[in-house]
């Protein structure tokens, strides 16, 4: 039962289902902290936020992904996946919402970065649990397609 949920709760993360929706509750709360700023500027924000949070969704589970494997630890791997994607997800969003001129970009931010810590974490995590599965398709698929077919799935390329 455990790893069923585990399972599902790895593709919905993966998927770009899950980007979509968590973008839209971002997306929505973009433009309800910013509404002040009149219609159509909390318009554009709250859906600059959404396109972004989607985009940067899917980028920054590949990013994670990649991070992963580059030390030869995978608990390393899990530790640098997580500070690197918050690290690009969080100078992309404060400077594109800079840019549009949002007017209360902490505020903005604020309520996703506990979910947003969270998904980096337990994303990690589950790339953690997934490596050291040796039957685990997703791990060798991804293993393959990082590094080829050669041997260990942490060997430097």
């Amino acid at each position: 039962m455990r790893d069923r949920f585990l399972g599902g709760l790895y593709r919905l993360m993966d998927s770009p289902l899950g980007a979509v929706l968590g973008g839209l509750v971002y997306g929505l709360w973009a433009f309800f902290v910013n509404r002040h700023a009149g219609l159509p500027h909390a318009a554009l924000i709250g859906f600059t936020h959404w396109m972004m949070s989607v985009a940067i969704t899917l980028g920054c589970v590949a990013l994670m992904r990649t991070l992963f494997w580059m030390p030869a630890r995978p608990r390393n791997g899990a530790w640098l996946s997580i500070a690197g994607s918050l690290l690009v997800t969080y100078t992309l969003l404060v400077s594109v919402h800079w840019y549009i001129g949002t007017p209360n970009i902490l505020l903005t931010l604020a309520p996703g970065m506990l979910p947003t810590i969270g998904f980096a974490a337990i994303y990690s995590s589950l790339l953690l649990r997934e490596s050291g599965d040796p039957r685990s398709a997703t791990s060798i698929a991804r293993r393959t397609s990082l590094f080829g077919t050669s041997g260990d799935p942490h060997a430097r390329a």
